[in-house]
């Protein structure tokens, strides 16, 4: 009998190790989650950056904001990668109504339009 009570509680132990490791695991893997996708929006973030500042130099060489990002490589940005956002997915330009001109990233989940984009009026 006591070796039966003594094994139920090893065995309970060990159920108990297990799922503690397990739930830290658990946690430090979407705190590691967390932390790339904040390096990814301020990654983003700087790109606009960059990206904002060629096209004011696209504009003071034109007298015109280009149509697309692409007219911005090779000359203001170095190469197309520097208008892909760290989601992969190509910056846009997007004029509204009364013609001002803003930068967008699909954010995260690379949709636009869907509550995650970053937007920035240049």
């Amino acid at each position: 009998m006591r070796f039966g009570i003594l094994a139920l509680f090893v065995a309970l132990l060990v159920i108990l190790v297990l799922h503690a490791v397990k739930g830290r695991e658990a946690n430090s893997v979407s705190q590691g989650m967390a932390a790339l996708e904040k390096t990814k929006t301020v990654a983003a973030e700087i790109d606009m950056n960059g990206i904002s500042a060629a096209v004011t130099s696209y504009f003071n060489d034109h007298d015109e904001y280009p149509d697309n990002l692409g007219l911005l490589v090779p000359r203001y940005l170095p190469t197309e990668n520097s208008i892909i956002d760290s989601w992969g997915t190509p910056f846009q330009l997007e004029k509204d109504d009364q013609q001002n001109l803003f930068l967008l990233s699909a954010g995260p989940d690379r949709v636009f339009a869907s509550g995650d984009d970053t937007k920035r009026r240049l």
